[in-house]
């Protein structure tokens, strides 16, 4: 398996800081590539997110690094692989607490990740916050997460349609994340296979709350990004859309393309 990706990220036309935080690591295993990435954003109304994303990613790509190597070594399921993964989330999220208990600071972030294992058909996402993962092939684009928000909720409830959740000032508001002080939390988790040809985008939000799904697979279809020059330019151009469209928020996407 090989992998073609590129990503984009900026503070965006009014904030000072830039509290998205991502990464992207490959190493080689059984003469083929495992892949992991992630997004992360640091929640914008606490006074160190920025410092939590860049914690998390720092940390869950030394547990790339580190940790699952042995795991592939002593040939683990992948259920263990993802227990190890939710392990080193938990620690990350008494770690951010503790550190802001003791600084008087409030910390937190969201995190979307994917873990691509080719030699046992495995795509592997962890999830928490509002950060997003979409699969986009030539047909269609998929959410593959869901939004852990109070806009999110009442959404999946039935209590408010897309046209109103669009408009909804509370679209900020999080239900669940790591950090903001929160001991017993859980986090989302699913286990899929894959094709060559797919595409996986992993976004913040500020980076899709003002493009449709429409706009987003024309623009990332497979077709229309065949290497990393035109993956990276069309992040470019979705990005200054949304920077046109009035987005005041952090902007990050990150896209990888199987091959």
């Amino acid at each position: 398996m090989e992998y073609v990706f590129s990503y984009v990220t900026t503070e965006g036309a009014v904030r000072k800081v830039n509290q998205d935080s991502l990464f992207i690591a490959e190493a080689a295993f059984e003469d083929d590539k495992v892949l992991f990435a992630a997004v992360c954003d640091g929640v914008g109304g606490l006074s160190s997110g920025e410092k939590a994303s860049g914690f998390v990613c720092k940390r869950m790509n030394e547990w790339f690094a580190d940790e699952l190597p042995e795991l592939l070594r002593c040939s683990a399921s992948v259920l263990k692989i993802r227990e190890s993964i939710d392990d080193r989330l938990h620690e990350l999220n008494d770690s951010i607490n503790s550190y802001a208990e003791k600084h008087a600071s409030d910390m937190a972030t969201t995190f979307t990740g994917i873990l691509i294992i080719p030699h046992m058909n495995v795509l592997l996402t962890a999830h928490v916050g509002d950060t997003r993962l979409y699969k986009i092939t030539e047909n269609e684009i998929k959410i593959l997460t869901s939004d852990h928000s109070v806009v999110g909720q009442e959404l999946r409830n039935g209590t408010i349609t897309e046209e109103m959740a669009e408009k909804d000032p509370r679209q900020n508001q999080l239900t669940n994340c790591i950090g903001a002080g929160l001991e017993d939390t859980s986090y989302d988790y699913s286990i899929s296979e894959f094709s060559k040809g797919d595409c996986y985008m992993l976004c913040s939000d500020g980076f899709r709350k003002k493009v449709s799904a429409d706009e987003l697979k024309v623009a990332l279809c497979p077709s229309a990004n065949k290497d990393e020059k035109t993956i990276r330019s069309n992040l470019e151009k979705l990005k200054n859309k949304v920077i046109q469209c009035g987005e005041k928020d952090n902007i990050t996407a990150l896209m990888v393309k199987l091959c």
